[in-house]
């Protein structure tokens, strides 16, 4: 009789501590606000804090479902498929400080596509990297296919404008890549080809120049 094999104890509780770090953050940086606006420092930290606990909930749910159900291709195509739609769905939803970022029902309900995008890179990148470890250097069959969802995703996003959740999107993509063992001389071609319209993007953009040179 096989040995059930229960959740990774390290993972489990680095997420509970990253978690808890997070809500301390956010309280930090918004108590002072959250007081002078709504006479109460918990407002903003209380509202992530639901958030949290819903999302442990779920993680919880989903820890006693097989992993292998998600490993399939219809499930990772739909997901991509989903995600990209809702990316492109943001567009047609009210801005919010000139980006489109969120879908927005009133105030009762708020989603941004770009945080499902991360989760759905994982899936697909895990899924389609792991049936090509012996042909990780096949660029056009495995590297190319590899990079294209990436590439649309992060596209996809920069265009919100949020080039801070692009270059999260392009981290993902190259520590998965390094995982499924990509030689060094792709990552540095990828790099160099990258380079100059990140470059553009941070130099030519007024706000984000400024950012950078305030920090």
């Amino acid at each position: 009789m096989p040995r059930h094999i229960g959740a990774d104890k390290w993972i489990f509780f680095s997420t509970l501590l990253l978690v808890v770090v997070g809500l301390a953050m956010v309280f930090s940086s918004s108590a002072i606000t959250s007081q002078e606006i709504y006479k109460t420092p918990y407002t903003f930290v209380g509202k992530q804090a639901i958030w949290a606990a819903g999302g442990l909930v779920i993680m919880l749910f989903l820890m006693r479902f097989d992993y292998r159900r998600y490993n399939t291709k219809p499930f990772v195509y739909g997901a991509i498929a989903l995600t990209t739609l809702l990316l492109v769905a943001v567009y047609f939803f009210p801005n919010s400080h000139n980006t489109h970022r969120w879908i927005r029902f009133g105030s009762f309900f708020t989603f941004q596509p770009s945080e499902l995008a991360k989760l759905v890179l994982i899936l697909f990148l895990s899924w389609f990297l792991s049936r090509r470890l012996d042909r990780m250097k096949d660029w056009k069959h495995t590297l190319l296919v590899a990079a294209s969802v990436p590439s649309l995703f992060i596209l996809l996003v920069v265009r919100e404008p949020d080039l801070g959740t692009a270059l999260v999107l392009a981290g993902i993509t190259v520590m998965m890549l390094l995982l499924a063992g990509i030689e060094w001389r792709y990552l540095l071609g990828a790099a160099a080809v990258s380079i100059p319209p990140l470059a553009a993007l941070l130099l030519l953009v007024p706000w984000r120049r400024a950012r950078m040179l305030t920090f």
